[in-house]
């Protein structure tokens, strides 16, 4: 008989507590307040599919098989609420998967790279028909995407994936200038960028709550504050999911969980779990039209502990930054929650980038946690020790947009269909792998300051020493063909 005990700290610590809601969640709950239709479960149930996570992932999932399939029983379970996890704490860019067509390239082969980067954009309108179409108000504008150098370090880092695009026949990105890349927001520390133009920012709280209510109203069975404790394989081949007060029989078990999915198996070596420090200002439209920001552009920088900063509808500035930390072990998601790690680098960083937005009144700043894959690419399975169950996680810092798409994956798997989405990309097995503790975190504490102080030296135009720049360059999460 085979199973799967998580961790206790896991359902009791891996959620944010009330009071520590994001303001995205706390507006999308006021929006649309508990209705009483999934209470925590108590007893034991029997369906044909369990799914395991309120997110984005399980969500979508859930609407996708029952798409497929209708008629299929299906039981949604989350340890806290719908969009309480990674979801309700996304900074809400909605964009294709084309800035990492290069992984793509390696990892699946020219054509399959090009179906997903189209499959992706496609997702893109997909997701925002959904919401029109259901009436919900994700407050989305559509705009550009920018890849952006913020430092003179940083120029020309996406020539490579532009360079594989030119070689696919595909040109959905566009290079533009150092000029151009600065007045589009007002800033002076832009070096260069490409713009995706088929791209969007939404409230994702808002996202993920409507996709409950949609699920719900589909005949799904949701579950709230309701964590799993153990999945196990019963005589006859079905699983049983155990909850804290319950369990679930099921023919298959979809696990959507996104950073915590590092405790099953030996998925924690194909991904690292890192906090993201992300502070949200008040209303300031007449600061955003001094500096010209008056549309949807979206922009990331090109640092591997990446600066992200958009705008939303009432003219706030969400400014983020990844990489502010790591915790211990497989526990590192459930303690990766609350206020910024590193707040004066987070708003050091603003103030370099958007001085003229450093003294804005915050709303609100979280921490949360992201998972990076070693291939920066989402990636499913099953376990091997609990057959029927399957897995998606790996989003990288992207899931809103990838998540519609690795539904199809996890659809295509618990219904046993053979097509492009069970073969796809997201279900190759990879020999790359990221040191397990004791190791990891000890090389965390060494490479973070590294990291940091390479940035540091590159923002202010100073020389990296030779030394610092070996330290930083050796990546465990390369990985092969």
């Amino acid at each position: 008989m085979n199973d799967i005990v998580l961790s206790s700290a896991w359902p009791r610590y891996g959620v944010p507590a009330p009071e520590r809601r994001t303001p995205w969640l706390r507006d999308a709950l006021a929006a649309e307040p508990d209705d009483g239709r999934t209470p925590p479960l108590a007893g034991e149930l029997d369906c044909d599919v369990c799914v395991v996570g309120g997110g984005f992932t399980g969500l979508w999932t859930a609407l996708e098989i029952l798409r497929r399939a209708p008629g299929t029983d299906v039981v949604l379970i989350e340890a806290d609420i719908c969009g309480g996890g990674a979801s309700g704490a996304n900074a809400g860019y909605l964009m294709p998967m084309w800035a990492r067509f290069s992984s793509l390239l390696a990892l699946g082969g020219p054509e399959e790279a090009r179906r997903i980067g189209e499959a992706s954009a496609q997702a893109v309108e997909d997701i925002l028909a959904f919401a029109d179409e259901h009436g919900i108000d994700i407050e989305y504008r559509r705009g550009p995407w920018m890849w952006a150098a913020s430092s003179p370090a940083q120029r020309g880092s996406w020539q490579s994936t532009l360079e594989d695009l030119h070689r696919a026949g595909i040109e959905p990105l566009r290079q533009i200038s150092a000029a151009e890349a600065r007045s589009a927001i007002g800033t002076r520390s832009h070096y260069g960028a490409v713009l995706d133009p088929g791209c969007a920012t939404l409230q994702p709280a808002k996202l993920a709550r409507g996709l409950r209510r949609v699920a719900l109203d589909a005949g799904i069975r949701i579950h709230e504050r309701t964590p799993l404790t153990a999945l196990r394989t019963e005589p006859g081949g079905r699983t049983r999911a155990y909850t804290t007060y319950g369990s679930v029989r099921a023919d298959q078990v979809v696990l959507a969980i996104n950073a915590w999915a590092g405790q099953l198996e030996d998925l924690g070596r194909r991904m690292v779990t890192v906090a993201s420090d992300t502070v949200l200002t008040r209303p300031v439209p007449e600061a955003l039209a001094e500096l010209g920001w008056t549309d949807a552009t979206s922009v990331c920088d090109s640092r591997r502990r990446l600066n992200y900063y958009r705008t939303t509808p009432d003219g706030r500035l969400l400014f983020g930054k990844g990489g502010a930390g790591v915790a211990y072990g497989h526990h590192g998601p459930s303690t990766l929650w609350g206020q910024p790690l590193r707040p004066g680098e987070l708003r050091g960083q603003l103030t370099r980038i958007l001085p003229g937005l450093a003294s804005a009144p915050v709303d609100a700043a979280w921490t949360a946690p992201v998972e990076y894959s070693v291939t920066s690419l989402p990636f499913a399975g099953r376990l091997k020790s609990v057959p029927g169950a399957s897995y998606a996680t790996g989003y990288s810092g992207d899931g809103v947009g990838p998540s519609r798409l690795m539904a199809k994956v996890l659809a295509s798997m618990v219904l046993g269909v053979d097509d492009e989405w069970s073969r796809s990309a997201f279900t190759r097995h990879l020999s790359a792998w990221i040191p397990s503790e004791p190791l990891r975190y000890p090389g965390s504490l060494l490479a973070l300051p590294a990291l940091r102080a390479v940035e540091r030296r590159e923002d202010s135009g100073r020389t990296v020493p030779p030394l610092l720049k070996r330290l930083v360059s050796v990546d465990p999460s390369m990985f092969r063909r």
